[in-house]
């Protein structure tokens, strides 16, 4: 039911395709600091999936129903009429209680990310489905739509993205533990997390300026956990705080010095280059303004886990892909600049970005490592039908039952500037230009970042320790499948390694191959997998420098013919079907982390695996048949 009233728009009932969510203050204002005590329900599906509200009666059927507190959240967008706000999950004595919500791993902090300034409504959780398939923890989505009873009556708000807030617990940013109590030099090593220009309680400013940006004030960190300005013990609050200061204070020392690319004395030891290179690639897809300088996480662990400090989790989207352009055209533009280099174009726009990856792009051993990491990516989980298919799915989910309409009905800003973008096609703008927008967006970004990764820095590493002519996958006699390649130059090169994955990710060595040494003409190089998975493989090669220093060619994969196992539908939703198995094999899900999340028997040669109790995700999906042979791997998404 649609009212329109002299009060302006109203929307008193809805039936989605989304959860609708409904909030009452009880006659409260929700501030913009200190939470106060609400209500969160959260409706139950009916017939056909649907979810229905309705303001004005008692028979509302609720899948979630708890205490919560409240607060507004925001900087920029704090001042939207739309507010977004933090929600924890409360019990009876008002302190936080970890509870799942919409499938997601029970923890008690949550977001509702209001996404006024994206008018997508997907950028933030492109940006976060794209990190999550790179292997590593990124927040976790939902799209709902929302109800408020806060002064006054109940009141439509629109479409929000439920999510979870980056924080330290073992399902999100999986660190130690540290509490006041901990004073043991073993135990303060690890369990920080942290925020780049976050200008909150226990923060320190950074000895070095900002990338290319020596007259303006320096970056500054604050630790965002654990809690140090809840402690009242002040000589632990300061033990931990010194601690963590100095390392990370060592860290940009050895990164600003002058043996800073030295394997054994240089930043390596102290970084997980890994988790940098993703962070990094992730920030530059998205050509994100905020990245390096607001909304920045990252975390260390103890000693004995490794003491690398590492990048993540992501956070913050709506001003990148186009969406927002601040003191220069380059930062909106799909094409010539790099997000890391905001400073250069951005000189007096504060806070500034660290100097971190300016310098870490001066390495040849990361510059390189980065670029083959990028193509890799970009041959499977980041391709450009992946990215589109990924684009229509969202689109399809949030226009599925008008819930789009509905929101922009209650915020009728289709044609308004919000983000301060001259290139937006305000006049006449819908819902649908803005989700092509996005998409064309994307297709000329990486296009270019196709066409110019190797100029990411302007550092010149030469020529890469081998170079690949060729390389090929094919089915070989007796079912097995042979790798091919060829070299038309080798440098110190001392081996290849074979790898092959099920899912593009986990990659497993099936033998090695020696290489040339030094060589300027065409060599070729030949390996028989003689027991090739079934289904669909991807392979690579691992080339080892003398030094051990290692490169990576392509991705390439194969599908092998016959009656073999076939999963479907991919990306699912509530449930997976497998065809063509073996009565009684075994079915094992694993998610991101390799950890076993469901696990069935087949009673005959199909089999149906319920995933609704499964975030949305990547996935893998192994088949062993009765014998022990596996019969099947497959890597599989979850999108709701």
């Amino acid at each position: 039911m649609l009212l329109l009233s002299r009060m302006g728009f109203a929307q008193t009932s809805v039936t989605s395709n989304l959860p609708i969510v409904v909030i009452n203050t009880s006659g409260a204002t929700i501030p913009d600091i200190d939470k106060i005590p609400a209500t969160m329900k959260i409706t139950a599906a009916g017939g056909g999936g649907l979810h229905t509200f309705d303001a004005n009666s008692p028979s509302n059927v609720f899948q979630f129903e708890h205490t919560i507190g409240i607060e507004l959240r925001g900087n920029t967008s704090i001042y939207w009429p739309k507010k977004s706000y933090s929600v924890e999950t409360t019990n009876a004595t008002g302190g936080g209680e970890d509870v799942s919500v919409l499938g997601m791993p029970a923890e008690s902090d949550w977001v509702l990310n209001a996404c006024y300034g994206d008018k997508s409504f997907i950028r933030d959780v492109f940006a976060h489905e794209m990190y999550t398939r790179t292997g590593r923890y990124s927040p976790k989505t939902r799209y709902v739509e929302v109800f408020l009873q806060e002064t006054g009556g109940m009141t439509y708000q629109g479409v929000y993205i439920l999510m979870e807030k980056v924080k330290r617990a073992s399902s999100r940013i999986n660190i130690k533990k540290l509490a006041e109590s901990d004073t043991d030099p073993a135990k303060i090593t690890g369990g920080y997390l942290l925020q780049v220009s976050e200008d909150e309680d226990m923060k320190w400013t950074s000895q070095y300026a900002g990338n290319d940006a020596p007259a303006q004030p320096k970056p500054f960190f604050h630790v965002e956990y654990p809690k140090l300005h809840k402690y009242t013990n002040t000589a632990v609050r300061d033990m931990q705080f010194n601690y963590i200061k100095g390392r990370i204070d060592n860290f940009e020392n050895v990164l600003a010095g002058a043996n800073y690319a030295d394997e054994n004395i240089g930043y390596r030891p102290l970084l997980d280059e890994d988790s940098f290179i993703d962070y990094l690639l992730l920030q530059e897809i998205t050509k994100n303004s905020d990245n390096w300088r607001a909304s920045t996480f990252f975390y260390k662990q103890r000693d004995d886990e490794g003491g690398q400090i590492a990048m993540g989790a992501p956070w913050d989207f709506d001003k990148s892909m186009g969406n927002q352009q601040w003191c220069y055209e380059l930062s909106v533009l799909p094409t010539g600049s790099w997000a890391w280099q905001f400073n250069n174009y951005c000189p007096d726009r504060p806070p500034m970005t660290v100097f971190w990856p300016a310098r870490l792009l001066t390495d040849c051993y990361f510059k390189n490592k980065l670029i083959v990491r990028y193509m890799q990516l970009r041959q499977t989980q980041w391709s450009n039908q992946s990215i589109s298919s990924f684009i229509d799915q969202k689109q399809a989910e949030l226009i599925g039952q008008n819930a789009m309409q509905r929101n922009f009905s209650r915020w009728n800003i289709l044609e308004t500037d919000v983000m301060f973008n001259q290139h937006y096609p305000l006049p006449g703008n819908t819902y649908a230009k803005e989700v092509q927008y996005l998409k064309t967006w994307l297709v000329d970004h990486l296009n270019w970042m196709d066409a110019n990764i190797a100029s990411i820095s302007t550092v010149d590493c030469g020529p890469l320790p081998v170079t690949f002519k060729s390389f090929e996958v094919k089915p070989a006699e007796q079912s097995a499948v042979r790798v091919s390649w060829t070299t038309s130059e080798e440098l110190r090169n001392d081996h290849f390694e074979v790898e092959r994955s099920a899912d593009a990710r986990r990659f497993e060595s099936l033998g090695m191959v020696k290489g040339e040494g030094n060589s300027s003409v065409e060599q070729r190089y030949d390996f028989l997998d003689v027991a090739p998975l079934p289904g669909t493989s991807y392979y690579r090669i691992r080339q080892v420098d003398t030094d051990g220093t290692a490169s990576f060619s392509s991705v390439k994969w194969l599908t092998l013919p016959g009656a073999m196992a076939v999963v479907f539908p991919n990306p699912a939703q509530d449930q997976i079907v497998v065809k063509n198995i073996q009565v009684g094999s075994i079915l094992l899900i694993t998610d991101s982390r390799g950890q076993i999340v469901k696990r069935a028997t087949s009673d005959g040669k199909q089999a149906r695996l319920a995933t609704g109790s499964l975030h949305s995700g990547s996935y893998v999906l192994t088949v062993t048949t009765p014998d022990g042979k596996v019969d099947l791997q497959k890597h599989f998404i979850i999108n709701r």
